[in-house]
């Protein structure tokens, strides 16, 4: 793309006017425009390290597209990268792979550490990495997000591009697989090229399958892609937000493949292994584990029970904040800093969890808020559900319309700005938003 450098820099000076400049200067300065693919209107941009990743699509997402989208004079998904993403990762011998499919670096077995809530998913993950298509085939490792899945993944990658290095390795979010299927529909040549390249690898690692629920087509291609795979005794690893049988807009055919052979969860860690996760970082970040940061520790631990990624992100922010203000950290530093999550106390607030208290409040089922009806008794309580997952979880765009029936990003989104604009000017709707976040916190 022509002036890409330049766009960059007039969108940094457009939200530099729009943030407080210790928010500009920590999350948003640092970014970097690496390039623009014009084709899926995607624009990459490197972002530092990974944890951050979490930061930015959680409160700066739309911002970020928003000012690309008038400085550009034209709409981009922005797709975060990491530095050492950039500069460390291995490709596979594909030549048609771009950043989608390489491992993060920081996500391998040795880092990944083990408790009671995850032993299960690690040996077996460990094992199909040692023994790629020899046992285990297929690999089915569910949880909730932000407890590991993707790490795991990336692991299994890393293991076996460093110890089987004639394996061809492809990982991919289904979500990719949709858009290149969706691509590639368009043209014979380029279908022909789809599926020689799906189905002429070693092993295949396909992230979040749960998001090809309600798209036949892309579920007719994937069945056709996993019979060609496990027919040729080729590895096929994949995750999900739930079991296979919990996959309930998904083909048959799909469902009872993927409860071919083993099937790992991951439930939320223990207290020990919140603080060992969190002590692990500190290793890996080159933090001095003085006695006030075990502190620190324990009470980010005590708090955040049931979201890694959530944890390491506070824990980030942490060491952030002091680099950023030269103050030492201490538990008084911590609480002050991080009062949105201390004030909560310990709960587990998800996108079920929000279903539901929506759905009794309005006197409605789960049925009625995931299903296609647009009638308003069902249409509003559902936009303010969507809308309570955006503001009181982590979950991205694409997760939130998944738990509603696999809806598209782009519904969560409309809805999430309808409700955001009634809030302001309909006393009864933002009575109805205060008393559900009530409802919630209590839960």
């Amino acid at each position: 793309m022509k002036n890409l450098q330049e766009n960059w820099e007039k969108t940094l000076e457009l939200l530099k006017s729009e943030l407080p400049p210790v928010s500009f200067e920590t999350w948003i300065s640092p970014l970097a425009a690496k390039k623009a693919d014009l084709s899926k209107k995607i624009l990459y941009v490197e972002c530092g390290e990974p944890f951050i990743t979490d930061i930015l699509q959680k409160r700066y997402l739309s911002l970020l597209e928003n000012a690309v989208k008038t400085i550009f004079n034209e709409t981009y998904k922005i797709n975060f990268i990491d530095s050492f993403h950039e500069k460390n990762q291995k490709k596979t011998e594909e030549p048609d792979f771009d950043e989608e499919f390489y491992f993060n670096p920081r996500y391998s077995f040795d880092n990944f550490v083990v408790g009671g809530t995850n032993q299960y998913a690690n040996a077996v993950a460990l094992a199909v990495a040692e023994t790629p298509c020899k046992m285990y085939n297929p690999l089915f490792i569910y949880g909730d997000s932000g407890l590991g899945k993707t790490h795991l993944m990336h692991a299994i990658g890393h293991y076996i591009l460093e110890n089987h290095k004639k394996l061809k390795v492809l990982y991919v979010s289904s979500e990719m697989f949709t858009n290149e299927l969706i691509m590639a529909l368009k043209d014979k040549n380029k279908i022909r090229n789809f599926k020689k390249k799906y189905r002429n690898i070693d092993v295949l690692l396909i992230d979040d399958i749960q998001f090809i629920e309600k798209k036949e087509a892309t579920q007719e291609e994937f069945f056709h892609t996993f019979n060609t795979l496990y027919d040729l005794n080729k590895q096929i690893i994949i995750s999900s937000d739930r079991a296979p049988n919990k996959l309930t807009n998904l083909d048959e055919r799909l469902r009872s493949r993927f409860s071919w052979n083993i099937i790992a969860d991951i439930q939320p860690p223990d207290y020990e292994t919140r603080v060992a996760i969190l002590m692990k970082k500190a290793e890996i970040e080159n933090v001095e584990i003085s006695e006030d940061l075990r502190s620190v520790i324990n009470l980010i631990a005590e708090k955040i029970k049931y979201n890694i990624r959530e944890l390491e992100g506070a824990f980030s922010r942490i060491i952030s904040f002091s680099v950023l203000m030269n103050k030492p950290i201490t538990v008084s530093f911590a609480k002050e800093n991080l009062k949105d999550i201390v004030s909560s106390g310990d709960l587990r607030i998800n996108t079920e969890n929000i279903k539901r208290a929506v759905c009794k409040y309005y006197n409605i089922t789960i049925k009625d808020i995931e299903s296609s009806k647009k009638i308003r008794s069902l249409a509003f309580p559902r936009q303010v559900a969507m809308f309570l997952c955006r503001e009181l979880t982590s979950s991205s765009l694409p997760k939130i319309g998944g738990s509603f029936g696999g809806r598209d990003h782009t519904t969560v989104l409309h809805a999430c700005q309808k409700i955001k604009k009634e809030v302001f000017s309909d006393e009864n709707v933002s009575n109805d938003i205060e008393t559900l976040k009530e409802i919630i916190n209590e839960s």
